[in-house]
Formats: C-alpha cells, structure tokens, sequence
C-alpha cells in the first residue's frame, strides 16, 4: 500500500497543530472539565480542527474519529484516528510531557502513526510494514490493585501522564513495558503502530491478540511481556 500522500498529510497536519498548541503553551489556558473528568482547553480545540482541516482538504470522503469532535463516519474504509493533545494535564501546568497523535486505519487496522511532541522538539512516523502506566480516572481501583503486585517484582514504575509519551519511550527502547487498563482509540493507535514496527510487543491483558476496541493492553519491548501477562492474569 502506497502512503506517501497520507504520510505527507499527517506530517502536515501535525505542523499545523502545533502552531496552535504553541500560541497556548505557558500563557496559563483556562480549561474546562469533561463529562469524564477530563480538561479540555482552546489548545485541544483548536489543534484538532486544524488537523481536520488538512485532513479535509486532501481526502474529504475518509472517516475521523477524534477525542474531541463528534465522530465523522463517511462510511469509508479508511479512519483517520486523532488525539489533538495527549497530556492535556501536563500542557497546562507548563509541563513539557505532551503531544499530538495522528493515526490512518484501513479497515480496522493502524497503517499509518504519528507522534508529535511541540515542547520536546520530537516527531515520530511508522508505516505498517516499513519498520520504524497511565492513570486517569477510570478504571482507578483496578491500576491501584496492579500496581501492588508490581511492589513485590524488580520493576521500576513511572507515570508520566501522557499515553502517547509512554509508547514513544517504548518504541525508543528507553522503556520497557506499558500496562493500559483503561484508555481510548485515538490516545493508542498511532503509537502502537510505532510500538510494533520498532520490534515491540501489544497484546491484550491475557497475551492475546489486541483489538484497539477493548481498551486493555500489554505494551513491552518483548522481553518481559510473559512476566506482565501473569501480574495482570492474577
């Protein structure tokens, strides 16, 4: 499958995006909170529709579902799947541990994942085939209940507040396994992508293969992904 346009596209609407994000960083948003409890400032707004927009312009009949516009089913085969700021937390207390996610599904499977961190300076692209613990609040007594069974293994835990930071690490190899108990397409598409074609390993919670739908996953270099199944197994 040829993606040089689409590539081009995501790559366009990324710099797109973070001109929005940057004209917002560090000027103390006001932000509003989410029938989920989560924040949503003019920076998630404003990126998402210029990321639309570019998206609109060069394949007006594709599918957008993103975290924050209603989902545009044009019935297509191919679903452009968008998290505008990922880190929205960390974006408006001036942390730096934020970023954009672009993701293309063709028929229910990540071909295409971007990530685009403004205030790091760093972006990443997979293509399908061409190599390249997070808390919220649901879900919130299940992650207490893993993370005591990481207690007693030789595992060293951080949360870093961003999904799509997470799996950037782990496709860098600066990481060594992420366990998603509760999250949503457009936060995971694109960097499971990125995961996989970096040599990585997704599965669900019982070592299984993953579906985006489920919102359960088992992200690792590989190496110990076996030791993770049996924590969350038990």
């Amino acid at each position: 499958m040829n993606l040089k346009k689409e590539r081009q596209t995501a790559i366009l609407a990324a710099k797109e995006a973070e001109k929005a994000i940057n004209k917002y960083y560090g000027k103390h948003e006001k932000a509003k909170v989410k029938p989920n409890n989560s924040l949503v400032g003019i920076a998630d707004i404003e990126s998402n529709k210029a990321i639309i927009r570019i998206i609109r312009k060069n394949f007006p009949d594709h599918s957008i579902l993103s975290e924050e516009s209603p989902f545009e089913n044009n019935h297509s085969d191919f679903k452009w799947v968008l998290d505008p700021v990922d880190g929205t937390h960390n974006f408006l207390h001036n942390i730096p541990i934020f970023g954009t996610s672009i993701a293309l599904e063709y028929k229910n499977e990540v071909v295409l994942g971007l990530l685009n961190f403004p205030a790091l300076g760093m972006t990443a692209i997979a293509e399908k085939g061409k190599g390249a613990f997070e808390f919220s609040y649901a879900n919130r007594k299940e992650k207490t209940d893993f993370l005591e069974k990481l207690i007693h293994e030789a595992i060293d835990v951080r949360n870093f507040g961003s999904a799509i930071y997470h799996l950037l690490l782990i496709a860098c190899g600066k990481s060594d396994g992420f366990v998603i108990l509760s999250t949503n397409e457009w936060d995971v598409a694109a960097g499971i992508l990125l995961v996989e074609e970096a040599g990585g390993k997704i599965t669900d919670l019982k070592g299984n293969k993953y579906n985006l739908n489920e919102h359960k996953f088992i992200i690792s270099n590989g190496k110990i992904h076996g030791k993770l199944i049996e924590l969350a197994k038990s």
